[in-house]
């Protein structure tokens, strides 16, 4: 068996409604929610439209989605594809999807064996991505870094935590495991010591690289990919239909690359998958499933359609209509008070963000420890990510709010005259306002009271600092749902960056980078996202370039 079926064998036999006929894989996409999922000006079409060889325009590579993952690619096309000529298609006016909207951090490596250790590591026993696929990505690692200071990147401009030969000295996400200690991580015109002058975002880093070889990258915005054109012989991949209106029939004479990021906001998926369609996305609003029904329809097969960075319950307004409090930044409210549902109970270890959690000791047991990493937590002494409930209330005093519960209005409104939550002077009348159980929310605010008192939290043990009474009125409920950053699932990927069929076969001239099809399949590494996309945009622009 190769590597790739060694891993996935078992798995891979359930996920495969995914078959390689054109009319049969469309069925399987039905099936699976993917059908309907239209791109914006789009229609669904029958199966890929085939290759009639009548071509409106023609590029050497076809880049779709202008990320960081689909801008890392045509930057890799025209820097090392002797002239070759790129189309960077995107569908917004303007990248929709997460890149613009992350805190831009990229993870790198020095030693790139013990980086890969660590990606097994966070893999484990449930995680499905192949070794040679981990192994691509930790190489990329080793010189992503030099890459873009070669490109024109302002060291000086750059935040910069260099990885580590000491494991007491560490910086990863899991800092307990054994090789966490090779983890570093850079983020361009993040400096705090300097005055940014030059690109302040690994985005516009790359999107101002684009524009420097406008002569032989065609960037276009409010250009939707609507099929990709497949020869009925071979199976390859020789083209794309795009476009709002005005759609053309485009060639890629070596390869399209498919960068169209997840399906946050394809609530349909959501649910279908993760079982979350009420969850609110914490950044862009184009990723809605486009190039999933696509691919599904040429006979991908389909990996880590369940792997998502979340869930967390994050503030809204009483609405539910914008967040509170930033989604994705520090500091974490919820250490100032009480998650509860609707039933007016605790149900989880509700001192959660994106990402709190405490520095634990290195090589410690991680299956006792707390915190939320992404959206990752300790259940049952593994960190998957938890269903959430489409509502629940975060409880919280004067006190607390005193403390940051919610930030302080400039204009001095309080939380309930903002309509960011209800006010009380009694748990009982704030009860009342929520619509859950008096008796239930009363004995809940009591029993954390005591564990306030006792300085140990006996039901989901969140840590000391976080023990913060709600005890002084007013008291105050604010509404939470489920937030994430974004899904890792869509077509499964090979090392050289290629889209496979359910048989592990490459379907010929079709590529993917980012988070569409992400190599992310058990836990997460901050900063990892965008490193996926500049790592296999290069490698999948470079995969195409060699297709002479």
């Amino acid at each position: 068996m190769s590597t790739r079926e060694n891993m996935i064998a078992g798995p891979a036999q359930t996920r495969r409604g995914f078959v390689k006929t054109a009319g049969i894989a469309l069925a399987g996409a039905a099936a699976m929610g993917l059908a309907g999922c239209a791109p914006s000006g789009g229609t669904d079409t029958a199966a890929s439209t085939a290759d009639t060889g009548a071509w409106d325009e023609e590029f050497d590579v076809v880049v779709i989605g202008a990320g960081c993952a689909g801008q890392a690619a045509a930057i890799t096309v025209a820097l090392e594809g002797n002239g070759a000529t790129c189309l960077l298609a995107e569908k917004g006016t303007m990248p929709g999807g997460n890149s613009p909207y992350c805190k831009g951090t990229v993870v790198y490596a020095e030693d790139e064996e013990a980086f890969n250790q660590y990606m097994l590591e966070m893999r484990g026993e449930e995680g499905t991505t192949p070794d040679d696929v981990l192994e691509a990505y930790a190489q990329g690692l080793g010189w992503v870094y030099d890459w873009v200071i070669e490109m024109g990147a302002n060291k000086d401009e750059m935040s910069i935590t260099e990885p580590t030969s000491d494991p007491e000295e560490r910086n990863a996400e899991y800092h307990e495991l054994e090789n966490s200690y090779a983890f570093g991580y850079f983020a361009i015109g993040k400096s705090k010591d300097v005055e940014v002058k030059g690109p302040n975002h690994v985005q516009v880093f790359l999107e101002e690289a684009v524009a420097q070889h406008g002569d032989v990258v065609d960037y276009r915005t409010g250009t939707p990919l609507v099929d990709l054109v497949q020869d009925a012989e071979t199976g390859a991949v020789t083209g794309i239909v795009a476009g709002e209106k005005d759609r053309k029939r485009i060639r890629a004479k070596r390869g399209v690359i498919m960068c169209l990021g997840g399906f946050e906001h394809n609530p349909e998926m959501m649910q279908n998958y993760l079982g979350q369609g009420a969850a609110v996305p914490a950044a862009g609003s184009l990723n809605t499933g486009d190039g999933h029904r696509i691919c599904a329809q040429i006979g991908a097969d389909f990996w880590h359609m369940n792997n998502v960075a979340g869930f967390w319950m994050a503030g809204r307004d009483l609405e539910n209509t914008a967040y509170t409090n930033p989604p994705i930044f520090k500091p974490a409210p919820k250490g100032f008070g009480i998650t509860v549902g609707t039933n007016g109970r605790r149900f989880y270890m509700d001192w959660d963000g994106y990402n709190v959690r405490e520095k634990y000791p290195y090589l410690s047991d991680m299956s006792v420890h707390v915190g939320s990493r992404h959206g990752h937590m300790q259940f049952g002494g593994e960190w998957p990510h938890l269903p959430m409930p489409s509502k629940a209330w975060f409880v919280f005093d004067a006190d607390g709010l005193a403390q940051g519960a919610i930030p302080p209005s400039e204009s001095g409104e309080t939380p309930d005259e903002k309509g960011y939550a209800y006010a009380a002077d009694t748990i009982e009348e704030l009860a009342a306002l929520m619509e859950v159980p008096v008796d239930e929310l009363v004995t809940t605010v009591d029993q954390w009271n005591e564990c306030c008192e006792n300085g140990k939290d006996i039901f989901f043990h969140r840590p000391e600092s976080t023990l913060v009474s709600v005890k002084t009125p007013p008291f105050y409920a604010q509404l939470c749902a489920p937030s994430f950053l974004n899904t890792d699932g869509g077509p499964v990927r090979s090392a050289q960056g290629e889209i496979l069929d359910p048989d592990g076969k490459p379907i010929p001239s079709l590529y993917s980078a980012g988070e569409f099809g992400s190599v992310w399949s058990g836990v997460y590494q901050g900063g990892g996202n965008i490193a996926e996309c500049l790592i296999f945009g290069r490698i999948s622009a470079r995969s195409a370039l060699a297709n002479a």
